[in-house]
């Protein structure tokens, strides 16, 4: 009898680990994983949980301590043979709120229950706060490799899934001593503490696979002003209050961030800008107004552009403000730069993903177009890993007019499409010698 053919055992070892998929071991993972709160900072029970639980089911889970309240989990799927490349699965575990409805007031009022770590189920359709992105995608991380395992394919290279805390772009809380907890810390302790991947797989939205995104600058506005008293106002000559003055700057800011999207947009990159806070003066003496009012501006630089520029692009637009509105002083802050990078659309990665997709689709591949949402993907790739990023197809819904921000609902038939993927680029990757993917 003939030996079968490399495309042969390659097909079968797919249809193996595909078949080997268990939607009701896929709904009880990402129901735990939707009820169980971890916002940015506070991932460790989460974390232990999935540790546990990719340690029941073939995969060698490990619990990656952070701090007290932060850790990321870790599943590991060693070669049989060696030789092969070492791939990393990844996904994030945190949220971006959920640290309590008295600290998270501004959201909505009354707090809707989509916004809650509680699962509930419509059907074979899990909501809950996060539901989808990034916990429905750490859940499809998971059980692409478990489905491996499972269908015991004989790998030349490693798997790894990595589960990482502090991916949300978040800055420290208030009363926190650490101030180091979101814009990707735990991947980047994943990559300092025995996680150094050849490629990487990274699930996070869009039914379209990508090599490249934005960074993130967070700035710091300040309109300055002087303190008044609101009684004595009609007898002072310049009311010195900086309030009455925001519209201007507002204005003027929202149509700078059209231009600057139009000056750095190419290709799959659409880098956007806009107002995320506004604070200013004190609650509990409201007589007096406030000297000065902070905006946080959130930009979104293209990976060939550096944050220094862009801090100069502002400034630009600010000192145009102020010849138009000499009675308009602000100061500029740098409050967080995490610039953006790509890896070459020609990588193994990529390609890899990009047949894998057109086989499940059965219709060539499209690029991405309009990106600019930042992940620690970003983070991975500055560290020198080639990452191909995916995440699940656009779904028809009724719209929820509680649910502002598209993440918080996931279908198992889409999470399966997603995982057919990643299983067919790992195998088509790990199967092979390291030289191999290199060609």
């Amino acid at each position: 009898m003939a030996s079968k053919s490399r495309t042969d055992q390659f097909e079968e070892s797919v249809k193996a680990a595909q078949s080997a998929f268990d939607r009701d071991t896929f709904k009880h993972l990402i129901d735990r994983m939707v009820s169980t709160p971890s916002p940015t900072g506070e991932e460790r029970e989460l974390a232990t949980f999935l540790a546990d639980f990719m340690c029941n089911h073939g995969l060698g889970g490990e619990l990656q301590s952070i701090s007290d309240t932060q850790a990321n989990a870790l599943g590991r799927l060693p070669s049989k043979s060696g030789g092969g490349p070492s791939l990393l699965i990844y996904g994030g575990i945190d949220t971006h709120i959920g640290y309590g409805q008295d600290e998270e007031r501004w959201v909505a009022r009354p707090y809707p229950q989509i916004l809650k770590s509680q699962a509930v189920w419509n059907g074979d359709e899990i909501s809950g706060l996060c539901a989808e992105n990034p916990k429905g995608y750490a859940a499809c991380a998971i059980m692409a490799a478990v489905s491996i395992s499972k269908a015991g394919i004989p790998l030349r290279g490693d798997i790894t899934v990595g589960l990482g805390a502090g991916g949300m772009p978040t800055l420290s809380r208030p009363g926190w001593s650490n101030h180091f907890i979101g814009h990707g810390l735990g991947a980047l302790f994943m990559l300092q503490r025995g996680v150094r991947p050849d490629y990487c797989i990274f699930c996070k939205p869009r039914w379209s696979v990508s090599w490249e995104e934005v960074g993130i600058c967070i700035f710091r506005v300040i309109v300055r002003g002087g303190i008044s008293y609101t009684g004595t106002r009609h007898v002072v000559p310049d009311y010195p209050n900086p309030i009455p003055k925001l519209p201007h700057v507002i204005n003027a800011l929202e149509d700078w961030f059209k231009s600057y999207t139009k000056k750095y947009a190419r290709g799959t990159i659409v880098p956007q800008g806009g107002l995320a806070s506004i604070s200013s003066g004190s609650t509990f003496t409201p007589i007096v107004s406030t000297g000065c009012v902070e905006l946080l501006v959130d930009l979104r630089p293209p990976p060939e552009l550096s944050p220094s520029q862009v801090h100069r692009d502002l400034r630009n637009c600010l000192d145009e403000i102020t010849r138009d509105h000499p009675d308009i002083s602000t100061d500029l802050e740098l409050v967080l730069a995490m610039p953006g990078a790509a890896t070459p659309k020609e990588n193994w990665i990529v390609q890899s993903m990009i047949r894998a997709w057109e086989t499940i689709e059965q219709q060539p591949h499209q690029d991405p177009q309009n990106f600019s949402g930042y992940t620690d993907a970003s983070a991975i790739r500055q560290w020198g890993i080639p990452t191909a990023r995916l995440g699940v197809p656009p779904r028809a819904r009724t719209a929820n007019p509680q649910d502002t921000m598209p993440m918080n609902r996931f279908h198992v038939d889409d999470a399966q499409r997603l995982i057919n993927v990643i299983i067919r680029s790992a195998i088509d990757t790990c199967s092979r010698s390291f030289e191999e993917t290199c060609q």
